[in-house]
């Protein structure tokens, strides 16, 4: 009976820490938890709705950053922890690591059995949903997660071989030097950070690209679609994206319109444009801004918001990147042409 108590009172305290006892992990039926995580009075069979929630439950001083969900309700986290056990519980999400630290030597089992590496920067660590993990790290160290609901993921990848499960085989008996991989990691990681409208399509183009990655890793095959969209396909995205131009728009809102799976448009939209539907989505934004610089009174940061933009520095980013100039600039160089 005391032992009970004592089980008791730990769980309440860390219900307490979640603000009114939102329900962040639950018990689940059969499942037994791994033996180094969280408080060793807390042997029970705790089930986490997130990588968030069981972060903040078992590693909450080790947590540098916490972005909102974003498309899909891909979380972004950083930690820095030091030497030690920082094994996981499972989770409902897809769960991709980014090492920050120089080479890391650790004993890891990420589900498909145990291993010894030494992790270097800019390495990837996949751990499939549901799946509890050991992690064992001989030095400090400091990394990103990149934390995916699977279920989502799975429905705008509908009908193309994903695993059901989320195993991807041999992608999680190893850690993963794969550049591409880190350069979408990188990117992704940025679009969240930075509010642009168009982040939720970009990252959700970019998920599909790392699944892409991921099933090499698994030498299993996804299947590509071939073949564009037809005229109508294109003309009602691309009519539904001018209409639209300051507020966000998802790849599932534009695949909606065509009848198509999230996978199957952006790759037939690509085929067809050239581009990427995110890309087409800034430059639609960029030939407002354009408009809006060199005939308009607008201040720059009321053009930013008509834009969708979260602030005028997001928007002078997005400027700088697409023109090579700041939008203060671009309207100077038009008001001088226009007065000669």
């Amino acid at each position: 009976m005391a032992k009970l108590a004592v089980i008791a009172a730990s769980l309440s305290i860390l219900f307490d820490r979640f603000q009114g006892g939102t329900e962040y992990f639950r018990m689940a039926p059969g499942y037994v938890a791994p033996p180094n995580w969280l408080d060793p009075m807390l042997d029970t069979n705790l089930y986490f709705d997130s990588m968030h929630a069981f972060y903040s439950a078992a590693y909450s001083e080790t947590l540098v950053e916490v972005n909102r969900p974003v498309a899909l309700g891909t979380t972004l986290l950083s930690a820095r922890q030091g030497a030690g056990d920082y094994s996981d519980a499972a989770v409902p999400d897809l769960v991709i690591t980014r090492g920050l630290s120089r080479e890391i030597p650790a004993t890891l089992d990420l589900g498909a059995g145990q291993f010894r590496a030494a992790i270097p920067r800019n390495s990837i660590v996949v751990t499939p949903p549901n799946t509890p993990t050991k992690i064992l790290l001989d030095r400090p160290n400091e990394v990103e997660f990149r934390a995916i609901p699977y279920t989502a993921l799975q429905s705008i990848c509908g009908g193309h071989d994903l695993p059901p499960d989320g195993d991807f085989g041999a992608a999680h008996r190893a850690n993963i030097n794969c550049p591409q991989l880190t350069v979408l990691f990188i990117q992704t990681a940025r679009e969240i950070r930075a509010g642009n409208p168009s982040g939720p399509m970009f990252i959700e183009g970019a998920l599909m690209q790392m699944v892409a990655l991921l099933m090499a890793q698994s030498q299993r095959k996804l299947r590509a679609p071939t073949g564009g969209l037809a005229p109508w396909q294109l003309s009602r995205v691309s009519d539904h994206l001018h209409a639209r131009v300051d507020q966000p728009v998802s790849l599932a809102d534009l695949a909606a319109l065509t009848g198509l799976s999230v996978y199957h448009f952006a790759r037939a939209f690509k085929a067809s444009t050239g581009i990427a539907p995110h890309q087409f989505q800034v430059s639609l934004r960029m030939d407002r801004a354009r408009t809006l610089l060199s005939r308009s009174t607008l201040t720059i940061t009321e053009i930013a918001l008509s834009l969708g933009y979260d602030s005028s520095q997001s928007f002078a980013r997005a400027f700088r990147i697409a023109h090579g100039t700041t939008p203060t600039c671009y309207r100077t160089n038009m008001l001088g042409c226009r007065t000669l």
